[in-house]
């Protein structure tokens, strides 16, 4: 369904570099648990896989809200939805984790376009 596994096996320019960078910040601007990052390589299944686990650790503490967290990445829940739609055979925290991938990446591709020239 996606073409992000490939863009981030790709990793070419220390995109995959600034990809994990990206997150790791993301995760802890939400105080997130992002001690996993760091470790991460550029396999996309890996990445998804830490993600779902480390969502899947969250949702069980009473004060983790996953919908104010997709809110402040920027992942509205009308995506959600159309993805756990087009996805029934994917478990929800991997779809989730998709979309986190996908927006981080995202993010970290505009700030590499856009922000070269800035600096």
């Amino acid at each position: 369904m996606s073409t992000t596994p490939a863009l981030i096996e790709f990793g070419s320019d220390g995109l995959f570099e600034a990809f994990r960078d990206q997150l790791h910040r993301e995760f802890q601007h939400l105080s997130f648990p992002a001690g996993f990052v760091p470790e991460l390589k550029p396999d996309y299944h890996q990445i998804q896989d830490a993600i779902a686990a480390a969502l899947d650790k969250q949702i069980q503490l009473p004060h983790f809200s996953l919908a104010q967290m997709l809110y402040r990445i920027d992942i509205s829940e009308s995506q959600v939805k159309r993805y756990v739609h087009n996805s029934p055979d994917v478990p929800f925290l991997h779809v989730v984790a998709e979309l986190i991938i996908k927006r981080v990446l995202e993010k970290t591709v505009m700030r590499k376009h856009y922000g070269s020239g800035n600096k």
